[in-house]
């Protein structure tokens, strides 16, 4: 739930807190909780594919589309070296090396509880392995997991 502080001049702010955001991996149909992500963004998503598109045809009268597509992807940027990426690195192996009783695919699910929204997908792929750096300093590896039932329920009041 958003938690609004109410100030003394009638306005407000809005207090998040990371310990009620959570990110799963999952295998199989059993969760794993992810951790070890970079300071500020942990992990970014998007639809890959526009809701509604809009053009026109050769003599100006307009076209729409409403696409139902369920493409997105996810970019989880965690810390090198961090726990989440033997698990993630675990379903590219599987993805790679898989049998062909075996199906390769993962989900993937960003749960916020200060906001209720949640975006996952039931079938997820990766894309490739990360780019890698050397540094005196904390790197990162940036994961681009391609989701195929992209989901996102955003807010308190969504279905």
């Amino acid at each position: 739930m958003i938690q609004r502080v109410q100030l003394d001049d009638g306005s407000y702010f809005v207090l998040k807190d990371s310990r009620f955001i959570h990110v799963y991996v999952i295998v199989d149909g059993t969760p794993t909780e992810l951790s070890g992500f970079q300071s500020g963004e942990a992990v970014n998503w998007s639809k890959t594919d526009n809701d509604v598109d809009v053009a026109s045809d050769f003599k100006g009268v307009p076209l729409g589309l409403i696409n139902h597509s369920k493409l997105g992807q996810f970019v989880a940027h965690l810390n090198d070296g961090a726990p989440a990426h033997d698990i993630i690195y675990s379903c590219y192996y599987r993805q790679m090396n898989h049998s062909s009783d075996v199906v390769p695919t993962f989900g993937f699910k960003v749960q916020n509880d200060n906001n209720g929204e949640v975006v996952k997908s039931s079938v997820c792929l990766i894309q490739k392995m990360p780019n890698g750096s050397v540094s005196n300093g904390i790197t990162t590896r940036d994961w681009t997991l391609l989701a195929c039932q992209y989901e996102d329920t955003f807010g308190n009041n969504a279905a």
